[in-house]
Order: structure tokens, then sequence, then C-alpha cells
């Protein structure tokens, strides 16, 4: 979270830069994620997106040059990763399979209205008159900015309802008691596995975890059979997350995007697991899904390290 404790006009401008760069930086690593699992229409929406920030830093920098006001270096860079687990919108818009146009800009508008809320907020906090004005101004941008991407996104909405584009997700809903939700966890967990051991021989740290997820499964499958079969609509759900799993596998035709897919599903894992904590009001069936919350979080947290090593070669 950004401090709202600016104290000069160089300083609040500087924020507003290195946002700028933290946008067209992330949208670009997502543009070239799409690529890399041919997602080609969200690819060149973010492009698209790089090309709109890049002309909103170079705004900033031509209005900081009239005014006189010189960048403050001492700034610190902005950055949208969070380092425990990714927001809803990072998930879907960031998977180069699940993505889609609408995903993408929905993305575009939440972190346009975070930077709003801010300028807005400092708007309204700041002591220095001359700070406020220069935030409300930065506010009414983000506020355009964020009109004119929402008008788009109700667009994609529509366009993709009407081609009846769904991707298929578990629902927490679809859980009634632990049944179903062992049947949920072990179809997650047996899909990981298989897909962690196909990339082992490049990422061989990885097989601790997917001997832990294994050891899971055995745990899971043993403790349902003592317990009544899932319902339909967690069987219903696992069945057609299947079909797009194995239709999906095709596309999976190297390591590092098979890397990206398994990262994805933690995140999404996580999610779910952690919806259920927050509806159900079976207290057996909200523990379970807090330890998988609690072992989803792990996941991630070790895929991440992976990612990183990548990154540092």
């Amino acid at each position: 979270m950004l401090s709202t404790n600016v104290k000069t006009i160089s300083e609040l401008l500087s924020i507003a830069l290195n946002a700028e760069r933290e946008a067209i930086r992330r949208y670009s690593q997502l543009a070239s994620n799409m690529h890399d699992g041919n997602n080609e229409s969200v690819a060149a929406l973010f492009e698209r997106l790089v090309r709109e920030e890049q002309e909103h830093e170079h705004m900033l920098q031509k209005w900081m040059k009239q005014e006189g006001i010189d960048e403050d270096l001492d700034t610190a860079a902005i950055s949208w990763h969070d380092p425990n687990v990714s927001t809803t919108y990072n998930d879907e818009a960031g998977d180069p399979y699940y993505s889609s146009p609408y995903k993408a800009l929905a993305f575009a508008v939440h972190n346009e209205e975070i930077a709003f809320r801010f300028y807005t907020h400092l708007a309204a906090n700041a002591e220095d008159e001359t700070i406020q004005k220069y935030a409300e101004v930065l506010a009414r941008e983000e506020l355009g900015h964020a009109a004119l991407l929402r008008a788009e996104r109700r667009r994609a909405y529509h366009t993709e309802r009407d081609a009846n584009i769904t991707e298929p997700a578990l629902d927490p809903k679809a859980i009634h008691n632990e049944a179903d939700l062992l049947a949920a966890a072990i179809h997650i967990d047996l899909y990981l596995a298989n897909q962690m051991h196909a990339i082992s021989s490049h990422f061989p740290e990885i097989d601790t975890l997917v001997n832990e997820i294994r050891q899971q499964i055995n745990h899971h499958e043993h403790t349902l059979k003592d317990k009544a079969s899932p319902g339909t609509d967690i069987s219903s759900n696992i069945e057609q997350h299947a079909l797009y799993n194995a239709q999906l596998e095709i596309k999976l035709d190297n390591p590092e995007l098979r890397l990206q897919r398994i990262s994805a599903c933690c995140d999404r894992s996580f999610a779910f697991y952690d919806a259920i904590v927050e509806i159900v009001d079976d207290e057996t069936v909200m523990l379970t899904a807090q330890k998988l919350t609690a072992l989803a979080l792990d996941r991630i947290g070790i895929i991440r390290k992976m990612f990183a090593r990548i990154a540092t070669g």
C-alpha cells in the first residue's frame, strides 16, 4: 500500500511516473505470457495497454517539464506484486489459457480504480494545497482512464457472452459436505501431481512437492471411503473442469508453459478453498478447507521460488 504521506509535488508526480512504469512492465509481461500460450487476442490487448501507459508516462514527463518539476529519484519503485497471494484479477487476467479480453480489461480497470482511490485519498488528506490540487488532477486522469476501459470491458463482456465463451472453474457453492470437498481436492491434486511430474526432469526440486501431493491424495481417498458419495453438483463441476484440462493439454508443449499452468492452478485452488471457508456453515468442512488453503499457499510459495530461479538464470 502506497503511503499518502507525500511532502512535495516532485514526490507526488514521481509516484505517478513510477506507477505508469509498473503498469508498462506488468502489461508487457502479461503480453509475453499470452503469446507463449497462443492467446493472441489478449496479447494484442495487453500490448495496446502498454502503448497507452507509455503515452501516459510521456504526458506526465511533459507536464513536469512544463511545470519545472524534477523527478525525485529517491521515490521507491512501485510493484503490483503481492508477496503472499495473487488477487482474483491477477489470476484471471494472467493465465495464458484462461484469460480473455474481458478479464484483461477487468484487470486494467481494477488497477486504474486503485490509483484513483489513492490520489483521491491523498487529495482529501493533503495539508499542502498545491499537493491537493495536483492529486485532484491525477485522480481525474485515472477516473477518465477507468471510464474508457470500463466501456471497453462492457463490450468485451457482451461479445464473450454472445459467443458463449465460458471457462469452467470449480464452484465453492457446489461444496455441500466434506465428501464434496475431498472429491474436489483429489481432482485438483491429481491434476497438479501429473503436471508437476511431467516437468520434473527440468525442475528436479519439484519431486518433493509431487510426493507430498500424492500422499495427500492417498489420505483424502482413504477418508472419502468412509463417507457418502460426492453430490451431483460437484461431480458435474469436476467433469467439466477435467474436460477443459484435457483439451488444454495440447497447448502445454514446453516446461515453462506447464509451470505457468501449474502456478495458475495453485492460485485458483487457493481462491477456491478460501471462498469455501467464507461461505460454508459446516464446521468440519470449514476446518478441512482451512487446511487445504494453507497447503495451497505453501505450494504457491514453492512455485514462485522456481519462477525466481528461472528469472535469475
